[in-house]
């Protein structure tokens, strides 16, 4: 789908669960925040949602998984580990 500038799109509300939230840094206009949650959760719309809750409007300028399922960003390889584990098989 193609959105022209200006143009509103809708989102729809669905059940999730946010099981931790917690704000990790506070400076100027920015928060980083740490959040652990259902599947299916948009955390762009949860940003959203709070700036509209403030009435001052949010959005996230990063976002970074850090796990999913059992796979955890602390026990990921580098593409350099990757590549010397298949190199020397």
């Amino acid at each position: 789908m193609n959105l022209l500038a200006g143009e509103s799109v809708e989102i729809k509300p669905r059940k999730i669960s946010i099981r931790e939230f917690e704000i990790t840094r506070f400076e100027n206009n920015k928060v980083d925040f740490r959040v652990v949650c259902s599947k299916g959760t948009y955390i762009r719309s949860l940003a959203n949602d709070f700036g509209k809750a403030l009435n001052s409007g949010a959005h996230l300028s990063e976002l970074r998984r850090t796990k999913i399922g059992n796979f955890i960003v602390e026990n990921a390889q580098t593409v350099e580990e990757f590549i010397a584990k298949l190199t020397s098989s």
